[in-house]
């Protein structure tokens, strides 16, 4: 007897019983992509998750009652030739080291989370007054207290 190799069929029914399911290959794919994109985008956006805001309630302050209006301060420091002063929403400047006494005057018996505090330096400024003033700010317990313009003072309703 003559042993005859056996070769496979190669033909379109053997072809089709050899099929065992959908090509899984395309959609591995796919889904990989879209776990990437997911993964990606769960990175860039977490941070913001843990930023904290606080958003005026609608009602919560009237437009006409003054009394419950947060106190807005613009104290804007000084350079050159008045270096080391700082006048308090465009009055007379102050020296920096009278600058506490002057705040607790314009603030009086306000709550001091009611007092918006912009500090605005004059482009001659030195940066350590401009470091003092705050240093003053937190002295006196402000904690809303920012660099800036006076038109950053403004809040919006």
């Amino acid at each position: 007897m003559s042993h005859v190799p056996s070769f496979r069929k190669r033909n379109a029914a053997a072809l089709y019983e050899a099929h065992h399911g959908p090509n899984m290959t395309p959609m591995v794919d796919v889904v990989m992509v879209i776990l990437i994109f997911f993964m990606a985008s769960a990175a860039i956006l977490g941070p913001e998750w843990f930023v904290s805001t606080r958003l005026p309630k609608a009602g919560a302050v009237r437009e006409g009652d003054a009394s419950q209006q947060p106190l807005k301060l613009h104290l804007r420091v000084l350079g050159e030739g008045e270096a080391g002063r700082v006048s308090i929403n465009g009055e007379t400047a102050v020296v920096i080291e009278e600058l506490s006494p002057a705040l607790q005057g314009w603030i009086g018996n306000r709550p001091l989370g009611e007092v918006l505090v912009l500090i605005d330096p004059v482009e001659a400024a030195g940066y350590e007054d401009v470091v003092k003033v705050h240093a003053v700010c937190a002295q006196v317990g402000l904690t809303k207290v920012g660099l800036g313009t006076p038109s950053q003072l403004t809040t919006s309703p």
